[in-house]
C-alpha cells in the first residue's frame, strides 16, 4: 500500500507539472496578440488602460498560482524520495560505522577486542544470535574457534572443526560466502547442545589479495540467513570487516614479535621487564604478604659447546634448555630469554626457599634428559643459577636483576664443573 501511495503521489505531481506548463504556454502565446489587439482598437484610452492592467493582474495571478503549484509538487516529490531512501540511508549509516571503526582504530586493537567491536556493529545491521571467528591451525590444518560472542558462546570457544567437511571450511577453502538452514550439519562438529535455538547460519570469508585468512560465522535464531535482503547486507558487511580483522591480526603479530625471542619462542627481555615491574608493584603494595624472587640462569661453558659441535647445536641447546626449564616452573612463573645463553625468571610469591626448590627440580630434570647433538652423540646440559629476593636483596627491578646476575657469576667461579658430559672417546 505504501508503495502504491508513493506511485500515486508521483503521478499527481507529474499531472500538476503538465497543467502548469500548459497554462504558461497558452497565456504566453495569447498575451502578445491580445495586447496588440487592444492597442490598435478604437476603444477609449481609459478602457485600453483598464484592459491592459487587467491582463497584468491576470498574469501576476497565474505566476503566483504557478509558483504555489510548483512548490507543492516539489514537496510531494521530495517526501516520496525521502520515504524511498530512508531505509538505504539507515543501512549506509550502520555500514559506515564499520568504516569509521577501521579509520579510528586502524591496527591498534587486538583480535579479541576487534571481534567484540565487529560483533556489536554487525548485530545492529542484522540481528544475530551468536557469531564466532575461526582461524586455521598451521600444525593440524583444523579451523579453530578463536573468538565467540552471543548465545552459547562458551560452548564454541576453543573448539576445532575440520576444514574439509564443514560449512566454515567450505567458505575458507572456496573464498565465497556460504549460507545454510541446516544447523544439524554444523552441530555434528560441536555437539547438538551448542546450537540450541539456532535455525540458520552464514559464513563470511575474510580475505586479503585473494587469500582467505579466517572466517566469520554468524548464527540466526530464525531463517534470516536465507533471505535475499540479509544476503545483500552480509555481502556489504563482509567487504568491510575483512580489513578490520586483517589489521588487528597484523597488530597482534607485530606486538608478539616485539616481545618474543625468535629462537626459543620465549618472551624476550623487554617482556620480562614489563612483567617484573607489574609484579614488583604488587609486592610493594603487599610488602609483607607477597614475596618475589628474580632468577638468572645460563648454560655452563656454552661457548665450548658451540666450538665442539657448531652453532646449530648451540641453538638447539638453547631451545632444549628453555623447554626443560619451563617444564619445572609453576604456572604463575614467567620465563624469558635475555641474551646469548642467559635466561631470566620472575617467581611471584616465591621466597628463597621456593627458589631453591625450583632450582633443584630444573637441575634434576636436565640430569635425567640428555640432548642429542647428532645421530651418534648426546650431551647433558648443566646450568648456573643466581637469584635475588625482594626486600632482602633489593626493592627495585634493577637492584634485583643485578643481584641475581652477581650471584650467578659467583656460582660459576665456585663451581668449575663443565657444561657437557662427553662420550668416553672425547675425554682427554
Amino acid at each position: 500500500m505504501a508503495f502504491n501511495s508513493k506511485r500515486n503521489t508521483a503521478a499527481i505531481s507529474g499531472e500538476n507539472s503538465l497543467t502548469i506548463q500548459a497554462s504558461l504556454i497558452a497565456f504566453g502565446l495569447a498575451a502578445p496578440f491580445a495586447t496588440y489587439a487592444i492597442a490598435v482598437s478604437t476603444l477609449h484610452q481609459d478602457t485600453k488602460v483598464a484592459l491592459l492592467v487587467g491582463m497584468s493582474v491576470i498574469y501576476l495571478a497565474i505566476c503566483v498560482w504557478t509558483f504555489a503549484q510548483m512548490r507543492q509538487a516539489q514537496k510531494a516529490g521530495g517526501a516520496a524520495r525521502a520515504t524511498d531512501q530512508n531505509p538505504i540511508n539507515e543501512l549506509d549509516q550502520k555500514l559506515l560505522a564499520l568504516d569509521d571503526a577501521r579509520e579510528f582504530f586502524g591496527s591498534s586493537l587486538k583480535p579479541a577486542d576487534m571481534f567484540r567491536l565487529v560483533a556489536n556493529r554487525v548485530n545492529e545491521i542484522v540481528p544475530i544470535a551468536a557469531c564466532m571467528l575461526l582461524t586455521k591451525d598451521a600444525e593440524t590444518g583444523m579451523l579453530k574457534v578463536a573468538q565467540a560472542h552471543g548465545t552459547r558462546a562458551t560452548h564454541l570457544e576453543g573448539r576445532s572443526i575440520s576444514a574439509d567437511d564443514s560449512l566454515a571450511g567450505l567458505a575458507f577453502l572456496g573464498g565465497e560466502m556460504e549460507t545454510s538452514g541446516d544447523i544439524e550439519s554444523a552441530a555434528k562438529h560441536f555437539g547438538a547442545e551448542s546450537f540450541d535455538g539456532f535455525e540458520s547460519t552464514a559464513v563470511l570469508p575474510l580475505s586479503h589479495e585473494g587469500d582467505t585468512f579466517a572466517v566469520f560465522q554468524i548464527f540466526f535464531a530464525g531463517s534470516e540467513a536465507l533471505t535475499e535482503d540479509t544476503r545483500d547486507k552480509l555481502f556489504a558487511i563482509n567487504a568491510r570487516i575483512s580489513p578490520l580483522f586483517l589489521g588487528s591480526m597484523a597488530f597482534e603479530r607485530s606486538l608478539s614479535n616485539a616481545l618474543t625471542d625468535p629462537l626459543t619462542q620465549l618472551p624476550n627481555e623487554r617482556a620480562f621487564h614489563m612483567v617484573l615491574e607489574n609484579q614488583l608493584a604488587e609486592s610493594h603494595r603487599f610488602r609483607d604478604d607477597r614475596p618475589l624472587t628474580v632468577m638468572a640462569i645460563d648454560i655452563k661453558n656454552f661457548d665450548e659447546m658451540n666450538r665442539e659441535y657448531g652453532h646449530a647445536a648451540g641453538d638447539r641447546a638453547l631451545s632444549f634448555a628453555a623447554e626443560k626449564i619451563a617444564s619445572q616452573l609453576r604456572k604463575m612463573d614467567f620465563l624469558a630469554r635475555s641474551m646469548n645463553d642467559e635466561f631470566l625468571i620472575v617467581l611471584p610469591k616465591a621466597s628463597e626457599r621456593t627458589a631453591v626448590e625450583i632450582t633443584g627440580r630444573i637441575q634434576s630434570c636436565l640430569a635425567m634428559a640428555p640432548m642429542k647433538v647428532n645421530e651418534e652423540d648426546e650431551v647433558k646440559l648443566w646450568l648456573n643459577f643466581g637469584f635475588a629476593t625482594f626486600w632482602k636483596d633489593g626493592e627495585s627491578s634493577q637492584d634485583l636483576i643485578q643481584e641475581a646476575l652477581t650471584k650467578k657469576q659467583m656460582a660459576k667461579l665456585e663451581d668449575p664443573s663443565k657444561v657437557l658430559m662427553f662420550p668416553k672417546e672425547y675425554v682427554n
